[in-house]
């Protein structure tokens, strides 16, 4: 069994060459610009927006949508683009009808931020192959940054193999996030990121979105060691739990049974060496989830408790929310820790109505690609284990999924999102 990615070359005029090629390479750079500033510049960030955990990934999108608009490689998408105008509409009719105190800042970073999902740079080849092929390059470099990084730090002092976090100046770096965490609570050892990602829960999930993206295109049986290596060095289990959806999916529906075999012995190898690894310490995380003090219960389960406690018993508030920005203000009267997760935050202040429209507008931009099925499975479930202003998930959804143009029908009429389909 073997899967493959075509990645058909483009067609170019004749002549002049450099002329014909400048185009294509803008394209290249508009559809980059958000997968690498959301990996590699994860963590770099200016002032103001630095103390506010925000990174300069977003301007970096931002840029790309006027350039892109200013010089013609980019366009509206017509479906996607409706569906924004309508649940743009639809929040500022709730506000207009609430008639309460929001906050405007939020409400327009929420609208600048998935503003850049109307948009869509138009085809040239396939860029959909070509942007999986780009991001399993970037996640091969970056796992061997990984691996790195935390075997380093045992023979060279944690500063050199985390230098953004110890030698970029404070104000340009991006804070809130907890970029250089420790194994365990007073441990000197250190999970590793990546180097360039924001924490290692985020390098963890990228790994996870390349082993599923590998398994569905380039099959390529050497990446899943070095994935797998830097996934377990993470010591997070976010992107486990990406894997733990997927992986299953793929071999029941697409009958990799062999992933069974590799499982088990991936099972064995890590029964020799966990002691070695420390890996009971993703067991212990996943006890976290019924300890309240922890960050597991605050960022995936304290969220039902605010629910109970201030939305279920009143209907209107059930249906409409508290209104944008208000999370923290109730967050912080919560009987229990809850996190800013998307699926908590867009509940309490849009309701049920307003985040199922923000939710279906969201996956429908996903799910809509011309990317295997899984890939864009996988890549959703980043958004409900990440801030809604995190730019990490954000940057693999518009470089591989949404600002690629749909793929057009193959020789034979055979459907382009079966590019994994056994042969």
């Amino acid at each position: 069994m073997s899967h493959s990615l075509s990645t058909p070359s483009i067609p170019l005029p004749a002549a002049p060459a450099d002329l014909a090629r400048r185009p294509i390479e803008l394209a290249s750079l508009l559809l980059y610009a958000p997968l690498f500033s959301a990996t590699l510049l994860a963590k770099v960030s200016v002032p103001p927006f630095s103390q506010l955990g925000l990174g300069i990934a977003f301007l970096f999108i931002f840029l790309a949508v006027g350039l892109g608009m200013l010089l013609g490689r980019m366009r509206f998408e017509g479906r996607r683009t409706a569906l924004f105008l309508l649940l743009i509409g639809f929040f500022g009719s709730l506000l207009a009808v609430r008639g309460e105190p929001f906050s405007f800042s939020s409400l327009a970073l929420l609208i600048a931020l998935h503003a850049a999902y109307m948009f869509q740079i138009p085809r040239a080849g396939d860029n959909t192959g070509r942007a999986l092929a780009t991001f399993l390059d970037l996640a091969g470099f970056l796992a061997w940054c990984g691996i790195a990084q935390f075997f380093l730090q045992f023979v060279v002092p944690a500063e050199w193999v985390f230098p953004i976090e110890n030698f970029l100046p404070a104000a340009f770096r991006v804070e809130l996030f907890n970029s250089q965490g420790p194994l365990s609570y007073g441990s000197s050892i250190y999970r590793a990121n990546g180097v360039f990602l924001l924490e290692p829960s985020f390098f963890s999930q990228l790994l996870a979105v390349a082993i599923v993206t590998e398994l569905c295109t380039r099959n390529r049986l050497s990446r899943f060691p070095l994935y797998g290596l830097a996934l377990l060095v993470s010591y997070s289990g976010t992107g486990l739990m990406v894997l733990a959806l997927c992986l299953p999916l793929m071999v029941i529906l697409w009958q990799r049974w062999d992933l069974l075999l590799v499982g088990a012995l991936a099972l064995l190898l890590l029964m020799a060496f966990g002691e070695a690894l420390n890996l009971d310490l993703f067991a212990k995380r996943a006890n976290e989830f019924g300890a309240t003090g922890s960050s597991a219960f605050a960022r995936f389960v304290g969220g039902f408790y605010l629910f109970d406690q201030f939305l279920w018993h009143d209907t209107w508030r059930t249906l409409f929310g508290f209104g944008p920005g208000t999370y923290k203000f109730y967050a912080a009267q919560a009987l229990y820790p809850a996190s800013e997760m998307p699926l908590f935050k867009m509940v309490l202040e849009f309701g049920l109505v307003g985040s199922a429209l923000y939710f279906g507008f969201l996956y429908y931009c996903v799910f809509a690609s011309a990317a295997p099925p899984l890939v864009r499975l996988a890549i959703g479930m980043t958004f409900l284990l990440n801030g809604n202003y995190v730019p990490f998930m954000h940057g693999l959804a518009l470089s591989l999924l949404v600002w690629t143009s749909p793929a057009a029908p193959a020789p034979g009429g055979r459907d382009p999102n079966t590019v994994f389909a056994h042969s």
